[in-house]
């Protein structure tokens, strides 16, 4: 393909400049985009009857799985919680239960009532959420916990490599230090230990124009460019998109096509749609771009 076939499939990135990608991908926590956090860490938590431990979404910071086990007013780490089950013993999963944290140790009966009303706000929310879900017969929205899943466990379950190999395949993810990649049917690969993604909203600003070349094993950045869209209101500025580009084209060829020109996919029925660093930036491949030649658009998440 000539390089100025190449950049004609730019055009179709500035159709999309209002584009939204939300991960995680799915009919359940799609709806999460307006969750009223209400300043408080929330983790989602799915857990299958047949793994030990739960998968989680988590809005803010993470919560620790082991909270997740138990249900009612709780109080660890010098902070209190609250976990109250959504949904449980439905099709292979166990239960679906909500975690929230109030940042700090409630001492005082009059701390703990604000704390429990800002919450039961946030649950009766999930609830309307799920009886969405549930309206429609299709349990298979809940079943996150077949979604999210660790890098050793991909490469040492879902492939089935010995040892050595997983040590091997495993090079390129940690050299590059993303969150987690996105694959084809929804899945997602965390590289962190514990299988729990971030709830996030990220919006297209542009995209990089890539070949890949078989025999140098390089990739050619045919064109770094910008989307026209005005999302000045929300926080994504000139200067902000500036700095989330200029980051990507100085870890592209070292960590990024790394990653998604790996090995280990050559293997797996699934394949790499994305990759996201650093809980910021997105990048995935655009629908009509190709393995070795096209666009990998770049989004971004509003800064806090």
């Amino acid at each position: 393909m000539s390089r100025s076939d190449l950049f004609s499939k730019y055009t179709e990135i500035y159709r999309k400049a209002q584009a939204k990608e939300i991960v995680p991908e799915g009919p359940f926590v799609r709806q999460f985009t307006d969750i009223p956090t209400l300043g408080l860490d929330i983790g989602v938590f799915f857990k299958s009857r047949r793994e030990k431990d739960p998968k989680q979404v988590h809005f803010g910071s993470p919560i620790s799985p082991e909270i997740s086990k138990h249900e009612g007013l709780l109080e660890a780490e010098r902070k209190t919680y609250l976990s109250r089950t959504i949904v449980e013993n439905t099709k292979g999963l166990q239960y679906l239960r909500i975690v929230m944290a109030a940042g700090e140790l409630c001492e005082t009966v009059e701390e703990r009532m604000r704390f429990m009303k800002r919450c039961q706000r946030i649950i009766d929310v999930f609830i309307r959420k799920a009886r969405n879900v549930v309206y429609f017969g299709d349990f298979s929205a809940f079943r996150f916990d077949k979604s999210i899943t660790t890098l050793d466990s991909f490469l040492s379950k879902t492939l089935k490599m010995d040892e050595v190999s997983v040590e091997a395949a495993s090079i390129p993810f940690l050299m590059a230090e993303p969150e987690y990649v996105l694959l084809t049917g929804g899945e997602i690969v965390v590289i962190d230990d514990e299988p729990r993604v971030q709830h996030s909203v990220f919006h297209l600003v542009g995209g990089v124009g890539y070949t890949f070349d078989k025999k140098v094993g390089a990739v050619d950045e045919g064109r770094l460019f910008k989307t026209g869209a005005d999302m000045a209101d929300i926080g994504i500025t000139e200067a902000f998109m500036d700095e989330m580009m200029s980051r990507i084209s100085e870890d592209f060829q070292n960590k990024i096509h790394s990653v998604l020109f790996s090995d280990i996919w050559k293997r797996s029925d699934a394949k790499p749609l994305g990759i996201n660093v650093g809980n910021e930036l997105l990048i995935k491949m655009a629908p009509s771009s190709e393995i070795w030649s096209g666009v990998f658009e770049i989004y971004v998440k509003p800064p806090t």
